[in-house]
């Protein structure tokens, strides 16, 4: 193939469902955005849709002058939350139907993964019977003002629990509250048989699943995890219990596998090991236990590479895996009821952030013309190149480049010439790449130096404020331009935020997984034959990059409570979405951007009046 072949390849054969491809939406968990004709990302509820430019040009045009404007915000959608609390419920109710399961099923919301009311009204607006699950003091206190008219709905009580809590628990019971308590070590079942009345109490056993699934956080289950009951307290627990008269108030077994499970095939294994526990707990005296809780660990599709029934398919696993155990012993009558403990999944989709770019820098010199010589020597290592016969032909070459460069020039303006050189051969690389490049190349390191973006855009927010994960936990999350979506992306860029920190950056990118290599126009690749992640985000013209946004999709889990104020940069404003039901876009503006004031209070500065947000204000001039 000729590079010109390459070139034209790079620029035709483009169309809306590859760029819905490759950046994910109209499906899974990203079946809230779109892309438009015109290329415009749009977001969609009930068949209507709005752009994110009429939507940050209505934040602009109504907002600019209040305190505390900041031109990026966190987008905030609550029926997306509610949509997700109906998924799953329906996923469990078919899946049940389904494998003629006649238990029954209750989800359960825990708070900590965003204690938010924008996240959590919403879920209890959805399903009346839905439960609310507290790991502290201060959750359980939040809990019990929001439910004090519907003390019906179950909360579960879990975490470290001292005499205070556990007090205050108790006094929650005697008000009428529904709570369910759970055990997680020999000193809580002696804390809790000395302060509760057998008859008044609704147990949990906590145990450690001696099963693991893949994923990040697979050390949540296992003998090494903080949580729950080992098999010696487990059984300490039980004579406990029973010498204490209470063997009929454990009424739950509860396991927890791990956040953002990778292999939805896991849950079914788990699913029996519980259910296997449950009844040899039955057979140990304990015939009140009844009910399975699942936890968490239903997986959001931060990267739409799941199968796109991926809730069906995990309530079928659990389903399954509780029949797989109840079909193999005689194990009485006893169906268990099931619950899910889903958090993640549920108010991840509930907020994105909308970031205004406000500069756009070249990593290589741009328009500059190479003196002769130079030029000369720029031809002669792309002949060579254009002669390569393999990949790896073409990077022995392109090394003994680089090693030729190795050394500094002394004078800046030679050293100017050498970055335009090695920018210009960057490219001659990759346009090489493109021509040789086979199914089975694999990206590494060096491979991946060569696509690593040209351009860094600098974003008016932080990372460390709204996606935190990103930084403490490798988390990936979704990042999109919110125009020019419909053509083959001209290049990919890096997305940086104004902290004065090296991680203070958001750039990776999921490749997806197509039959051959997808080139950006500079050659670039924007999806490959294996999944992966790279660096760059792809965007369809880098002269209409600055002044434009990008959404980060996806932060409605765990950002809110995590968020870390490095450099004194807090909560970006929050706008709220909300479709009528005369399908009108409201779009309300719920609060300013963080004073610097209220920050340097959280760091023991008071008494100083600074009104002013610190973020860039992005107000037209």
């Amino acid at each position: 193939m000729r590079p010109q072949d390459v070139i034209q390849l790079a620029t035709s054969e483009w169309s809306l469902d590859k760029s819905r491809l490759i950046y994910g939406v109209a499906k899974n968990d990203l079946h809230f955005l779109n892309i438009a004709g015109n290329g415009d990302l749009v977001l969609q509820l009930r068949d209507q849709t709005i752009t994110f430019d009429e939507i940050t040009k209505r934040v602009e045009a109504e907002n600019s002058e209040r305190v505390g404007y900041t031109s990026s915000f966190t987008l905030r959608i609550p029926q997306l939350i509610q949509h997700q609390v109906l998924k799953l419920k329906s996923a469990f109710a078919g899946a049940m139907q389904n494998l003629d399961y006649q238990g029954s099923f209750k989800g359960v919301y825990p708070i900590k993964v965003n204690q938010r009311a924008d996240s959590i009204i919403p879920i209890l607006e959805a399903d009346p019977d839905y439960g609310l699950e507290v790991g502290s003091k201060a959750e359980l206190l939040l809990v019990k003002r929001l439910i004090a008219s519907q003390k019906q709905r179950l909360i579960i009580c879990n975490g470290a629990k001292d005499i205070e809590y556990l007090t205050m628990i108790r006094q929650c019971a005697e008000e009428g509250y529904n709570l369910h308590t759970s055990i997680e070590s020999c000193h809580e079942a002696r804390l809790i048989t000395g302060l509760f009345e057998a008859g008044k109490t609704n147990l949990i056993l906590r145990l450690k699943p001696y099963v693991t699934a893949r994923g990040h956080w697979s050390h949540s289950a296992g003998r090494e995890s903080k949580f729950g009951l080992s098999i010696h307290d487990l059984l300490d627990v039980i004579d406990l219990l029973k010498e204490q008269g209470f063997q009929d108030t454990a009424r739950t077994v509860l396991g927890h596998i791990g956040s953002q499970v990778a292999d939805i095939d896991d849950f079914r294994p788990f699913a029996a090991y519980l259910a296997h526990t449950l009844y040899d707990i039955r057979r140990l005296g304990l015939r009140n236990l009844k009910i399975i809780d699942f936890g968490g660990g239903l997986p959001t599709d931060y990267t739409s590479s799941y199968p796109p029934d991926l809730m069906e398919q995990y309530a079928s696993m659990i389903i399954q895996g509780v029949k797989d155990e109840m079909g193999t012993r005689s194990r009485g009558k006893v169906t268990p009821g099931i619950i899910v403990e889903s958090g993640r999944s549920l108010t991840a989709p509930g907020s994105l952030i909308v970031v205004k770019l406000t500069e756009v820098r070249s990593v290589y010199p741009t328009d500059v013309k190479l003196p002769e010589e130079i030029a000369r020597e720029r031809n002669t290592w792309s002949v060579r190149m254009r002669n390569s016969t393999s990949v790896t032909e073409l990077m022995e070459i392109w090394n003994e480049f680089l090693a030729s460069k190795a050394t500094l020039p002394q004078l800046l303006d030679e050293l100017y010439v050498r970055e335009k050189l090695i920018g210009d051969m960057r490219s001659e690389v990759r346009l090489q790449l493109a021509r040789l490049a086979v199914r089975t190349m694999r990206a590494d390191s060096i491979v991946q130096s060569v696509w690593s973006p040209d351009y860094i855009v600098i974003g008016n927010f932080s990372v460390f404020n709204c996606a935190a994960d990103h930084v403490l936990a490798n988390q990936y999350f979704p990042v999109l331009p919110i125009r020019d979506l419909h053509v083959r992306p001209e290049t990919t860029v890096r997305l940086v935020d104004i902290t004065c920190d090296s991680d203070g950056e958001i750039s990776e990118f999921h490749r997806k997984g197509v039959e051959d290599i997808w080139l950006a126009r500079d050659c670039r690749p924007v999806a490959m034959p294996a999944d992966e992640i790279g660096i760059g985000i792809p965007v369809g013209y880098i002269k209409k990059v600055q002044g434009s946004y990008f959404v980060i999709a996806l932060t409605g889990a765990y950002q809110d409570v995590i968020e870390m104020d490095h450099n004194l940069l807090g909560d970006l404003p929050d706008v709220l979405l909300f479709l009528t039901d005369d399908n009108k876009w409201r779009i309300t503006w719920a609060a300013g951007a963080e004073s610097i004031e209220k920050i340097l209070e959280h760091v023991g500065y008071s008494g100083l009046d600074i009104q002013e947000d610190p973020y860039m204000s992005g107000r037209k001039q």
